[in-house]
This record gives structure tokens, C-alpha cells and sequence, in this order.
């Protein structure tokens, strides 16, 4: 299990400061999930064991300073890992607005 954590003041106000303050971590926590993926271990982040700081301080023994932000599970998957399955980015991404596909042909279209 790896605890990932922030170290200093919070910052609940304005919204977009708790969210920065928040987002600054995810980044680093992806990479460490494709890292894991890519030597073949099955990883994932979670927050629900998160859901009560103070517990979880407590049970880390982290100071006050400190603030969890996401527990990854790590480890050897039991069996095969096989390969990941994934839809063509055109069929999830949309341009200018949600559900334009321009880059993807129609039912009726030639290319």
C-alpha cells in the first residue's frame, strides 16, 4: 500500500484553491500507475479509506502538516495480466462539444 500525501497548509477557500491543492498530486500518482503497469503490477487509486482524515493520521501516525490524499493498492495480480482492452480515442472524445465526432465517418460517408 503506498499513502499519498501533502505536506503543508491547506487551502479550503476559494474552491479552486482546495481543488489545485488536491490536483497538484494526481499527476505524480498516474505515473506511478503506469509505472506499475508497466512492469506488471496491478495497481489502483482509491480515496475511500481516506474519507475520515483524522482516522487515517492516526493510524499513519502523520502529523497534522500532512493531509492523505490517495491509497494505492500494489501488487502481483493472481494469475494472467493480460493485455488492456481500450476504445479508439475517436470513439470517446468529442470536439468543441459533446458528441461531435467530426474525425469519425458516418454511417452514410465514404472515408
Amino acid at each position: 500500500m503506498i499513502v499519498a500525501c501533502l505536506r503543508g497548509p491547506r487551502a479550503w477557500f476559494p474552491a479552486f484553491a482546495a481543488a489545485s491543492y488536491y490536483g497538484s498530486i494526481f499527476p505524480s500518482v498516474q505515473n506511478l500507475l503506469l509505472a506499475a503497469r508497466a512492469v506488471g503490477l496491478g495497481a489502483a487509486l482509491i480515496t475511500l479509506p481516506l474519507w475520515s482524515t483524522w482516522h487515517a493520521r492516526r493510524i499513519l501516525g502523520l502529523p497534522r502538516s500532512v493531509t492523505p490524499c490517495a491509497v494505492i493498492p500494489l501488487g502481483w495480480p493472481m494469475g494472467r495480466y493480460g493485455p488492456t482492452t481500450r476504445r479508439p480515442v475517436e470513439d470517446v472524445v468529442s470536439i468543441d462539444r459533446y458528441g461531435n465526432r467530426a474525425w469519425k465517418a458516418t454511417a452514410g460517408s465514404a472515408g
